[in-house]
């Protein structure tokens, strides 16, 4: 099951190198894909949790696999711009991040997930599984960073921030009904 959801979470990439020399503009067409990737699969990562709450359905084993892809996905959209859109050009890059802000974020949620991702295999995540709480801060500045990077918010960036919020709502109405 584990390989039929990593190979599904993997076709997008298979169809931007199928349709790279046809896009306009491929680098954008990268961005979206990647970035898109990264999100959803970070949202996806959440949804074993609220599973097993609401729907008393154990899919935790999938947890780990779809923040890995989500990580992948994230390594890929900071790859683009670094390697394809700057070109290793850090003075460039310094100049971009001044312009739009919105990156400094998109680095910051990069970060907790390049943490969580070292972090996740056996021996070090029973040392440091309790700041892998950080996913919903990096779900939020994610969040926040692809809406902020589109110059005009369509049906996918609200409904992406609509799910994001009914997956954090029901973590911390979870979290909460665990105290009383």
């Amino acid at each position: 099951m584990k390989a039929l959801l990593v190979f599904i979470a993997l076709l997008p990439l298979g169809f931007a190198y199928y349709k790279l020399e046809s896009a306009i503009d491929p680098i954008k067409m990268l961005y979206s894909i990647t970035g898109i990737g990264a999100v959803v699969l970070l949202l996806l990562s959440l949804v074993p949790s609220t599973c097993k709450q609401v729907c008393h359905k154990n899919f935790l084993s999938y947890r780990k696999t779809i923040g890995l892809l989500s990580f992948l996905y994230a390594l890929l959209h900071a790859s683009v711009f670094v390697v394809l859109d700057s070109e290793f050009n850090f003075v460039t890059i310094f100049e971009k991040s001044l312009k739009k802000p919105f990156i400094y974020v998109g680095v910051i949620a990069f970060i907790i997930l390049l943490f969580m991702a070292l972090t996740s295999f056996k021996k070090l995540f029973t040392r440091f599984s309790k700041y892998h709480k950080a996913v919903y801060i990096a779900l939020l500045l994610a969040l926040l960073h692809s809406f902020w990077a589109q110059k005009v918010a369509g049906v996918f960036e609200y409904s992406v921030i609509g799910v994001g919020a009914v997956l954090l709502i029901e973590r911390l109405w979870s979290k909460r009904r665990s105290y009383i």
